[in-house]
Parts: C-alpha cells; sequence; structure tokens
C-alpha cells in the first residue's frame, strides 16, 4: 500500500468520516449508525481454519459434486472497496471453496440500521453482514444476530484482534460478531509549531504536551492541545489516558466509574487546561476546525500545534502536504504509563434466520484471515483487525500508519450497548456541563453515571 501510487486510503476516509470519527472540524461524524459499515440463538458449525491461515487455506475445496450454496452478503463499502471485494476478494473465496457462492449486496447507507431490522422483523436478514462496530449489541438484543462462540475458530478470531476491536461485539457477556475493519485516533503535529513550543520531538506524557501549550500560549497566536469537542469520539482518549473510565470492565456499571476520584480528577484535568487557555476553540465548537487550525486555512497561518484524529486526515490531504510537515504520534501518556484511544470501525456478524449460516461462517473466517486483511489493507486502506497483519512488514510503506497500529494495542471500544446513543448523549452533556461552568466536575459525573446506569440496565 504506497501512497506514492495512489493506493490513498480514499476508501477508509470515504467509510470513517461518516462511521466512526472527526470531519475535520472538530465535530463528532459518528452517530452509532454507520452509513459505511457496518453494528440469541444456536450457532451452527463446520470445519475451517484459524484467522491466521492463508485465504487459500482458511476453507479447504469441497468436492466438485457437492451442491453449491449461495451466501447473501450485505455491506456498505464504498466505490473503491466494492471494486476490491468483487474483482479479488470474492473470487479468491470462491475459488477455495466452489460449493459456496457470494451474492454481495452494497446497502444504501441512509437509516441502514433500520432497513437492517425490517428485513429481520419479515424474515429476509441477509446470512452475512459487515456492520458499523456501534451496532452490534442493539443488534443483538433485538434477536437478529447468532452468538459466535458456537462456530469453529471463532475464539481463535477473537484471540488474534485487538482487545479493543473485540469488545464492540459484547452484549450480555458474550460475543454476537467479531471485528472485520477498523481506526483509532491518534496525535497528529505541525513540525513547524512543535519546534516554535521548544520540542524536536513529540511530548511522552500528558504533562509534557500541557508544558509545551504553556510555551506556545506565552508567544500570544498558538494554542497546544486540541480536542475535536466534548462528544465521545472526540473525548473519550483524553479522559481515558488520564484515568477516566466510563463503566466496569464488563460494561455493566458507571456508579464508582463514571463518577470515581480518578475520572473526576481526568476532567478536571481537562477543564483546567480549557481555563488556562491551552485548549484550542473546537472543544466547545469554535474555529477553525481542527484541521484548519492545524494546518492553516484560507491563507492564515497555522495556529494548533497538535490535534488527535484518525488515518483519513492523511490519506484525504495527501502527502504533498503532510509528509515532513505533519507528524503522527501515539498519544502521550497519563497516569498509568500509557495512552488509550477510542476504537472505530466495522464488524462482521451472521444473522438470526440465515440460510447458510455454516457457508457464511467460513466466508468470515476468510475475510478475517491474515491474507485477506493484508490485501484489504494495502488495496482499500483499511485498517486491519487482526494482529498478525496488522504487524506486517508489508504495511510498513504507508508512512503514517504504524502510530494508528501502536495506539490500536491499548484502545478502547466505547460503550457497546443497545443503549449506546443515549450513555454517549449523557456523558458529553456531562463534560459541555463542565466547560460552560454549569457544574462542578464530581456533580456533572455523578448525575450522569445515575443516567448511565439506567440505560445499562434497561
Amino acid at each position: 500500500m504506497q501512497p506514492a501510487k495512489g493506493v490513498a486510503l480514499l476508501a477508509l476516509a470515504a467509510a470513517v468520516l461518516s462511521a466512526c470519527g472527526s470531519n475535520g472540524n472538530g465535530n463528532d461524524a459518528s452517530s452509532g449508525a454507520s452509513p459505511s459499515a457496518s453494528p440469541s440463538s444456536s450457532a451452527s458449525s463446520s470445519p475451517s481454519s484459524s484467522p491466521s491461515a492463508s485465504p487459500s487455506e482458511s476453507a479447504s475445496a469441497a468436492p466438485s459434486d457437492q451442491p453449491q450454496v449461495t451466501v447473501e452478503f450485505w455491506h456498505a463499502y464504498g466505490e473503491g472497496e466494492e471494486k476490491v471485494l468483487l474483482e479479488q476478494v470474492i473470487p479468491k473465496f470462491e475459488a477455495a471453496n466452489p460449493s459456496i457462492k457470494i451474492h454481495a449486496t452494497r446497502m444504501p447507507t441512509d437509516n441502514l440500521d433500520q432497513q437492517v431490522l425490517t428485513a429481520v422483523a419479515g424474515g429476509t436478514p441477509p446470512d452475512v453482514m459487515r456492520m458499523d462496530n456501534t451496532w452490534v449489541s442493539n443488534m443483538a438484543k433485538q434477536g437478529a444476530l447468532q452468538e459466535v462462540s458456537g462456530f469453529p475458530g471463532a475464539q481463535d478470531i477473537l484471540d488474534n484482534s485487538f482487545k479493543g476491536t473485540v469488545d464492540t461485539n459484547l452484549y450480555q457477556g458474550k460475543y454476537y460478531g467479531v471485528p472485520l475493519d477498523t481506526n483509532t485516533q491518534v496525535a497528529i503535529y505541525n513540525q513547524e509549531l512543535l519546534a516554535k513550543a521548544g520540542a524536536s520531538e513529540p511530548p511522552k506524557t500528558m504533562d509534557e504536551l500541557a508544558d509545551l501549550a504553556r510555551k506556545l500560549k506565552a508567544q500570544g497566536k498558538y494554542t497546544g492541545i486540541t480536542i475535536g469537542g466534548p462528544d465521545v469520539w472526540n473525548f473519550s482518549a483524553w479522559f481515558w489516558t488520564l484515568g477516566g473510565k466510563y463503566t466496569d470492565d464488563a460494561y455493566t456499571k458507571a456508579t464508582g466509574y463514571l463518577n470515581s476520584d480518578a475520572s473526576v480528577k481526568a476532567l478536571e484535568t481537562i477543564d483546567g487546561w480549557y481555563k488556562e487557555g491551552l485548549l484550542s476553540p473546537p472543544i466547545t465548537g469554535g474555529q477553525p476546525g481542527t484541521w484548519e487550525g492545524l494546518r492553516g486555512d484560507k491563507g492564515k497561518a497555522a495556529s494548533y500545534m497538535m490535534i488527535a484524529d484518525g488515518p483519513w486526515f492523511f490519506s484525504l490531504i495527501g502527502d504533498a502536504e503532510t509528509k515532513g510537515k505533519m507528524l503522527p504520534a501515539v498519544l502521550p501518556a497519563g497516569p498509568d504509563g500509557q495512552s488509550h484511544s477510542v476504537i472505530g470501525g466495522e464488524d462482521m456478524v451472521v444473522f438470526n434466520g440465515a440460510k447458510q449460516p455454516d457457508a457464511a461462517w467460513k466466508f468470515i473466517q476468510f475475510m478475517t484471515s491474515t491474507d485477506t486483511q493484508l490485501l484489504l489493507a494495502k488495496q482499500t486502506g483499511q485498517i486491519p483487525t487482526n494482529k498478525e497483519a496488522a504487524q506486517s512488514p508489508d504495511l510498513k510503506d504507508v508512512w503514517y500508519l504504524q502510530p494508528y497500529i501502536d495506539q490500536l494495542g491499548t484502545a478502547y471500544a466505547r460503550t457497546p450497548s443497545p443503549n449506546a446513543n443515549k450513555i454517549n448523549d449523557a456523558i458529553q452533556k456531562a463534560f459541555e456541563s463542565v466547560f460552560k461552568n454549569k457544574a462542578s466536575a464530581k456533580d456533572a459525573l455523578d448525575q450522569a453515571a445515575k443516567q448511565v446506569d439506567g440505560f445499562l440496565s434497561e
């Protein structure tokens, strides 16, 4: 995947800008229902190999006289991604599995989650789907999805995937899908302003970042820290890295976590930066937006030293304006010595009512295999969820990608819950109330924790 040859991850950008990330203006573009993405009952089984097998090995060829079946596959890939799917991925799978045909349908993105639930209610779901990872828990609650533990090799796929991506498939302690592709946010620095702050490399800790921001502020023209907004997509990495949590590790309780002493301190720290003038305007919806402030806009010089954003920043803007000027890096570490960014992306699910669940699962194994994930990464720019594929030397040619891979190792899922949107709204309102001086961090998080507990119990 070499940007110089035009593989600039545009498919990734089109997909993830809608699904899971920033729109470049500091606003959250994720509603929890991805137009590009994609999110019980007894599971079926069929023999197959582990996800690290090559596509040709992931499912053995069937005898020529075996009856052929057709798997209905729904997706919302972009045009370029669909071309790779139809011309390279599916033919490889069908060559290895001559008894299985994949009928791929590119779905319209408007209200896609409701289209899916309508199909389920009408008894006409597809067999398998690439689904936004924020949908899975709700689809599981609605009885739309098969729990995956009964399928062969499911645990292998989960074990070989980044934990944050795995967690997106949880509902009531069980998994209703497996990760397919992912993304996250990292720090992106304007190298000129980083130098003006007196640094030759990105800061290693949040305290170091704040010190650099103070040095820039003293120069009167710049701000050092840019958080795209108080929404869960943009704010979580900062809150988590500074020690905050939304829930317990099982995603069942917020009280004692969202309003813990560590969470209160994390929010107070960020609010302290805001009141000190270290944060850029997008934290409360001000201008210029994140990208414009980092790069400069309409003849104005850049004024933001850093932002946090996904790989689409580089793929959309291109090497000419980013390479040697913008520097991606893992977010600075917090009290635990790590940084914790946010997970976006898509999962693969099998539906209740699937006519060909066994064949659908073989296709999922193929799609999550190392070779197929590498093919998709190199041809479309999708970041693999398969850890072996993500760490492959084959991806080293994309100069800005490694920090994203590194960040995924400690990234967290947004709360997997059928009420994820309500939970995210409650948390965002708590954050906003602090910045607007309507509540203390403690009071805001106490109230939000009670609300989130209610949503988690429904």
